[in-house]
């Protein structure tokens, strides 16, 4: 992408099971870098977007300004003080 753009990440687009059970909070924080696909152009201020496939997600976060570690498919960990997200 050469340019930023707004989008927005629904719930029932966060992942392919539990769709229910997605809290935004918990998934994504401000800063994160996040790979997703273009599910729609929504309205006229944001495309809407998933990450509801084992590729996609949050690729780059920081913790207290450390970059975090991916410990698993779905979180990732501070090295210095070992918290996991």
């Amino acid at each position: 992408v050469k340019q930023a753009f707004p989008a927005m990440i629904r719930s029932q687009d966060v992942r392919e099971t539990n769709k229910d059970d997605v809290q935004i909070a918990s998934s994504f924080r401000p800063g994160d870098l996040v790979r997703a696909t273009v599910v729609s152009l929504g309205d006229t201020r944001s495309y809407f977007l998933s990450t509801a496939d084992p590729s996609l997600g949050v690729i780059r976060a920081t913790y207290d300004g450390v970059p975090m570690v991916r410990v698993s498919g779905d979180a990732m960990q501070c090295p210095n003080t070992m918290v996991t997200q």
